[in-house]
């Protein structure tokens, strides 16, 4: 049943007070969904504005303060975990803990989750289909073309939330933004088999083979119109993206006539996608194979970043403009100042981005060469709380942090879709703005806080933590099986499962944020909690249940899970 007005009220004021550490998050108090639950979530209502909030003290929760269950966490440890994966927890940690910090990341750098893996295949089995396949069922067998797209979405929500190689999954999502194709432009989803054959198998390889294997897939071939390019009508779009995001960067040290030599040299390159007798399944074996034509091609002499192409050339000059490419040091000093960027702070010093740059050259473009050189810097340690999460890491967080397992979304209310259904982080990061692989532009979605810190993107947030905290929680079903039939435990009873307000407040805070938040934040979540009592008189399940999901919005709307 709904919320009475006063516990609302309060419950309102105690999320608008925590979220005040930073003013750029300032903005959230204005728009933030608390309010009522009842199994189908909070109502949504307006928090007070901005001038209600406190300001932040220095102190720190120590570990005996808040009833003696705050982590005893190395905050290195969290920083590391929150820039590496979609949010730590607690198998995270203390494996971090067990292992050291350089062994982690190691073991991170080749870890790859076949069961998980095996969970996707089974669940999305059509996102396993090559290019040939997917045109047979879509454009043949006419199958919607959302069945694929879906499966897709939800494959990569998925594997981010459960997936324990989670270093492998943030670059697999940097690297989906760095070649960013929109899934829908192409009638036939390529972005499928882009994914499978192009981006994941490249992720944590090599950036050389990596940016070859893009220009050379159907996917991106038709999302930047090359198809489109011949000689007698010559077509800059790739060439332009290819310079400017790929590789170079904007200020890469190439000319327009440098970007119409490339526009040149990429002319007769398109894909199978237009066999002759187009509805017999036999002729569509090959599509999506990137081809050349060589009819359509400017074999004219051509002069690229200083090299003379003479003429009379084919296919194989894209092949040698490539390594042009690759070897320039703009391509070194672009592809770290991306991996600084998304590791390390909206901007990077320039003095990190050249060590980084360098590992590249050093290491003829070895991604976890660099990777290695980024996490071991001083800028690195010294940039926690620098990044806003994402919508996408937020809400994927979100579900980590409040230990929705495997087991837990098979029997809850479908967080996860299937090939009817987008599921409920879908459909609320659709609202936020960041569906996955949904970003139109070449460029990628946005990687600054400034773009993702207003009330819209904030409040479609907390709109689906309001689902997740009030929705059933089964994992502890294996080790409690009696009591999960008597109480029918929330996701938020389970993250604080206690018996007294100050016990709710610490266990909160221990298994969501992993680590010590200021005083008075504490301070007002005990108030909150307590509701005028005492807070450390027991209190029955149904005494705390509402105010612990209130709890759990509140610490997940809050700096400190928000900030990483």
């Amino acid at each position: 049943m709904p919320l009475d007005t006063n516990l609302g009220t309060s419950c309102r004021a105690l999320a608008a007070r925590m979220v005040s550490r930073r003013s750029v998050v300032q903005g959230l108090a204005a728009g933030a969904v608390v309010g009522c639950t009842d199994g189908g979530g909070l109502q949504g209502e307006a928090l007070p504005g901005a001038a209600d909030v406190v300001s932040q003290v220095d102190g720190l929760l120590t570990t005996d303060d808040s009833g003696g269950h705050i982590r005893s966490v190395d905050e290195s440890h969290l920083h590391l975990l929150r820039r590496i994966s979609f949010g730590p927890t607690p198998e995270s940690l203390e494996r971090l803990k067990a292992m050291g910090q350089t062994a982690y990341v190691e073991e991170q750098l080749t870890l790859r989750d076949h069961a998980v893996e095996l969970d996707v295949q089974t669940r999305y089995p059509l996102t396993q289909s090559p290019s040939q396949t997917i045109y047979a069922t879509t454009v043949i067998g006419g199958q919607p073309y959302w069945l694929h797209t879906r499966q897709y979405q939800n494959a990569m929500l998925y594997r981010a939330a459960h997936s324990r190689a989670q270093l492998f999954e943030v670059m697999v999502d940097l690297w989906n933004d760095h070649f960013n194709t929109y899934l829908y432009k192409n009638p036939v989803p390529l972005k499928l088999d882009f994914d499978r054959t192009v981006i994941r198998p490249n992720a944590l390889g090599n950036y050389k083979d990596l940016l070859r294997a893009t220009v050379f897939h159907g996917e991106m071939l038709h999302y930047l119109d090359n198809y489109l390019n011949r000689a007698e009508a010559i077509n800059e779009n790739y060439a332009r993206e290819l310079l400017e995001l790929h590789s170079l960067g904007r200020d890469g040290g190439y000319g327009e006539a440098d970007l119409k030599a490339l526009a040149r040299i990429l002319s007769g390159w398109t894909y199978v996608r237009s066999p002759a007798n187009v509805w017999r399944p036999t002729d569509a074996l090959e599509y999506g194979q990137a081809i050349f034509d060589a009819a359509g091609h400017d074999a004219e002499p051509k002069t690229f970043l200083g090299e003379y192409f003479p003429a009379g050339g084919g296919a194989e000059e894209l092949d040698r403009a490539l390594s042009i490419i690759l070897d320039h040091p703009g391509t070194a000093w672009h592809v770290a100042r991306k991996l600084c960027r998304r590791l390390v702070a909206d901007e990077p010093s320039e003095a990190l981005v050249a060590t980084v740059a360098q590992r590249y050259r050093d290491t003829d473009g070895d991604i976890p060469a660099m990777l290695r050189r980024v996490l071991r810097s001083d800028d690195f340690r010294s940039s926690a709380g620098q990044k806003l999460k994402r919508p996408i890491h937020a809400l994927i967080g979100a579900v980590r942090a409040v230990g929705v397992d495997r087991l837990d979304h098979t029997l809850n209310y479908g967080l996860y879709g299937v090939a009817h259904n987008p599921g409920q982080l879908l459909q609320h990061l659709e609202q936020a703005g960041q569906a996955p692989f949904s970003w139109t532009p070449p460029d990628g979605f946005p990687d600054t806080r400034v773009y993702w810190a207003n009330t819209n993107t904030l409040l479609y947030q907390q709109k689906l933590i309001v689902r997740l905290a009030a929705s059933r929680s089964y994992s502890h079903l294996l080790s409690d099986p009696l009591a999960a039939r008597e109480q029918g435990l929330t996701v938020a009873d389970d993250v604080a499962y206690a018996t007294t307000a100050r016990q709710a407040v610490s266990y909160a805070i221990a298994n969501l944020l992993l680590g010590p938040v200021p005083v008075d934040a504490v301070a007002l979540a005990i108030d909150y909690m307590a509701d005028g009592g005492d807070p450390d008189a027991p209190r029955s399940r149904n005494e705390l249940t509402q105010r612990i999901q209130g709890l759990v919005l509140a610490l997940l709307s809050s700096p400190w899970f928000l900030d990483k």
